[in-house]
C-alpha cells in the first residue's frame, strides 16, 4: 500500500469512528458535556475541537485564510448534539473531498500561510508546512483527543466506542477457538490476513 492509500485508509477509519463518540457523549446528562474535568476542554468541546482542527488545516491554512478562522470556530458556537453531528458530517465531507483529490505528488506540496504567534492573535508570522505534514498531523490530533475522550467517558462510567484499527480494517481473523489454559505462544503457522 502506498503512503497516500494508507492516509486515505486512516481518514476513513477516523471518520467511521467519530460519530460513535458523539453518540456516547449524547448519552450523558447535558451538564456533563460542558463540565471541566481537567482535560484540554470539556467533553463535547474536545469533539468539536477536533473538527475545528480539520477546518483549521484544510480550509484556513491550506487557503492562507487563517484570519477568518475565529469567525467559524465550532468549539465556542455549537452547544447541542444535533449541531455537533451536523458539523461533523459537513467537516467529514469537506475533508474527504480534499483527501480524495490528492495525488502522491501533492504530498510534498509546500503550504505557506500567515498564522498567529500569540493567544491574543495580535502578532502574526508567515509559516510553512507540507500537505503530508498536515495529513499526518490530523491523524495524530484525532487519536490524541480520542484517547482523552476515552478517559473522560470512563470517568463517567460510560464505555467508549473503542474500535481498533485492526478490527475496523478487517486485518484480524479468528482461526479457531483457543484451547483452554495456557498456550505455548509461538505464533508459528498462524495465518495473516492483510487487505490492501
Amino acid at each position: 500500500m502506498d503512503e497516500l492509500s494508507c492516509i486515505r485508509q486512516w481518514y476513513r477509519y477516523n471518520a467511521a469512528i467519530r460519530l460513535k463518540y458523539l453518540s456516547s457523549i449524547a448519552g450523558l446528562p447535558r451538564r456533563d458535556w460542558f463540565r471541566d474535568d481537567g482535560a484540554s476542554y470539556p467533553l463535547l468541546e474536545i469533539f468539536l475541537h477536533v473538527l475545528d482542527a480539520y477546518r483549521w488545516w484544510f480550509r484556513y491554512v491550506y487557503r492562507d485564510d487563517v484570519r477568518s478562522y475565529l469567525r467559524g470556530r465550532l468549539r465556542t458556537r455549537i452547544r447541542t448534539i444535533d449541531g455537533a453531528r451536523n458539523a461533523a458530517r459537513r467537516t467529514t465531507r469537506e475533508v474527504t473531498r480534499f483527501v480524495a483529490r490528492l495525488t502522491s505528488k501533492d504530498l510534498d506540496r509546500v503550504v505557506v500561510y500567515t498564522s498567529p504567534q500569540d493567544d491574543a492573535w495580535s502578532v502574526w508570522a508567515r509559516e510553512r508546512t507540507t500537505v503530508r505534514a498536515m495529513l499526518w498531523h490530523m491523524v495524530e490530533e484525532e487519536l490524541q483527543h480520542r484517547g482523552e475522550m476515552n478517559a473522560l467517558l470512563w470517568r463517567h462510567d460510560v464505555e467508549p466506542p473503542v474500535i481498533g484499527w485492526d478490527d475496523w480494517f478487517g486485518a484480524k481473523k479468528i482461526l479457531a477457538p483457543a484451547p483452554e489454559g495456557p498456550t505455548s505462544g509461538t505464533g508459528r503457522g498462524r495465518e495473516r490476513t492483510v487487505r490492501e
